[in-house]
C-alpha cells in the first residue's frame, strides 16, 4: 500500500521542506493514536513502505549527501483501519465514508542473517503469498481477530529484515468533504511513536501529493508483497 508521505530530499541537492500542522486537528489525531491498537491490524504482515516515508522536517533548506537508504529510506509498516471490513473491500467502492481512519504503524528495519533468518522465512512464510479467501472474504493466512499475530519480518532483495523498533505513526481520517482545510474530507497527520506529539496535521502536502494518485478516494488498499 502506498502510505503515507514522501520525503523530498535528493542526495546532494538542496530543496525547501515544509510541513503543515493545523492545531484544529491535533485532538483527533492524538485520540486515534491512543486507540488504534484496539481496532486490530488489517492483516498480520509487515510490508515495505513504497515511498521514502519519514516524519516531516521543519521548514528549512535541507541537504542530504547520504547514499545510505537506512538514513532516510523506507520503513516496514503495519496497517490499522477503524473500519477493517470496509477497507478490505476497498476495490469494490467508489468512495470512502466519513469516519474511516487509517493508521500506519512504522518500524525501523534491521537485517537478520543465518539461522535466525531461515527460521523467520519458514515460520512466517516470507517466501509465499499468505492471502486466502474464506467465505468470500480475503483474509491473511493464519490470522485470528481475537489475537495479534503480527510478524515484523519482511523480505527485500532476498534478505530478511525485522522491525526492531517502532517508529512514526502516519494517520489519515475522513470527515465531511465540505470541511474546510481538508483534502476533500481527508485529514493527514504524523504523530510520534508514543502518540503524544503531533508533528504534522491537516493538508500535509507530501501526503496529499502521494494519495492524489490513489484509485479509490485517496486510498490505495493493500499492496502485494
Amino acid at each position: 500500500m502506498r502510505m503515507l508521505s514522501m520525503i523530498f530530499v535528493l542526495a546532494g541537492i538542496a530543496i525547501a521542506s515544509s510541513s503543515s500542522s493545523d492545531p484544529a486537528f491535533h485532538k483527533e489525531l492524538k485520540q486515534f493514536a491512543a486507540e488504534y491498537k484496539k481496532w486490530g491490524r488489517v492483516d498480520d504482515e509487515a510490508r515495505w513502505a513504497p515511498e521514502l516515508c519519514r516524519m516531516p522536517l521543519p521548514p528549512k533548506t535541507y541537504v542530504s549527501k547520504s547514499e545510505d537508504e537506512t538514513t532516510h529510506g523506507r520503513k516496514l509498516y503495519s496497517l490499522f483501519a477503524k473500519d477493517r471490513n470496509s477497507f478490505l473491500k476497498l476495490s469494490e467502492q467508489k468512495s470512502v465514508s466519513a469516519g474511516q481512519v487509517i493508521v500506519k504503524q512504522s518500524w525501523i528495519p534491521e537485517e537478520i542473517e543465518g539461522d535466525a533468518a531461515e527460521t523467520a522465512r519458514k515460520q512466517f512464510h516470507l517466501d509465499t503469498t499468505r492471502w486466502v479467501r474464506v467465505s468470500g472474504q480475503v483474509k491473511p493466512m493464519g490470522s485470528r481477530t481475537e489475537h495479534d499475530h503480527f510478524a515484523p519480518y519482511a523480505l527485500k532483495d532476498d534478505k530478511v529484515f525485522k522491525g526492531t523498533k517502532q517508529a512514526d505513526l502516519f494517520l489519515m481520517y475522513k470527515v465531511d468533504a465540505a470541511t474546510p482545510d481538508t483534502d476533500q474530507g481527508w485529514v493527514y497527520g504524523t504523530v510520534t511513536p508514543d502518540g503524544k506529539t503531533v508533528t504534522s496535521a491537516g493538508k500535509v502536502q507530501s501526503c496529499m501529493a502521494c494519495h492524489a494518485e490513489a484509485k479509490v478516494d485517496r486510498l490505495f488498499g493493500l499492496a502485494s508483497k
